[in-house]
């Protein structure tokens, strides 16, 4: 008798399951005050998960560095999603040569970068929408050549900032996860850079640019 009433159970409990998950039309987009996730960017077939692009800075003489950190999306309503990126950076070597003299650098950056966005009617697992960014971002680095009796120094300084309106979307293919990505049509200009040896200031080249450009995949980890 216990025999048969396990092989009824096991049969019977597809078709409860079946029941529960027969309205199941594939995952919604969650997009609704409170939601949150952690943002990455991601390079797509490959297994690398890269951090969030936050700004870029002006290098001395004529150059530019990328600026990338941590991000974070919050809905403060059902429509608005606020992203916040920020970077903080800091290194510093020292090296001794044969003959005693001696090389210490060091070099700090910092970036913060704000994307604001109000999502559209989603279409099944899509969430289109438009908004704005804005992102700032600082460089500096000091270089220290002591040699018998003197000791030259070299700092680089260097920023930037940019200002644009966002035209993206996120794809929910599964519970938890979404991928996206974007178009930013908007304002960039790296501020002049400058070197720094012995009290002596020299400027490097600064730049501008407005057009069109298009952000990597976009990962977003809901929690």
């Amino acid at each position: 008798m216990k025999q048969i009433i396990l092989v009824l159970l096991f049969a019977v409990m597809p078709l409860g399951f079946a029941q529960v998950n027969s309205n199941y039309d594939g995952p919604k987009p969650e997009v609704r005050a409170g939601s949150k996730s952690f943002v990455f960017l991601y390079t797509p077939f490959q297994s690398n998960f890269d951090p969030f692009y936050v700004s870029t800075v002006s290098v001395y003489p004529a150059d530019q560095m990328d600026l990338f950190g941590a991000g974070f999306r919050y809905f403060f309503t059902s429509q608005v999603g606020v992203t916040f990126g920020w970077n903080f950076g800091t290194a510093s070597t020292e090296q001794e040569f044969s003959n005693g003299d001696r090389e210490e650098f060091s070099a700090t950056s910092v970036g913060i970068a704000l994307d604001g966005n109000y999502h559209l009617k989603a279409l099944y697992g899509v969430s289109p929408y438009i908004g704005v960014n804005i992102n700032y971002g600082t460089f500096s680095s000091e270089l220290h050549e002591i040699t018998a009796g003197s000791t030259t120094t070299t700092e680089l300084t260097g920023n930037g900032i940019g200002i644009g309106i966002n035209f993206g979307f996120d794809w929910y293919f599964t519970e938890g996860l979404s991928l996206g990505g974007k178009y930013n049509l908007g304002f960039r200009s790296q501020g002049t850079p400058e070197e720094t040896v012995g009290g002596s200031t020299a400027s490097g080249q600064s730049s501008s640019f407005f057009g069109i450009g298009s952000a990597s995949v976009i990962l977003n980890v809901h929690l």
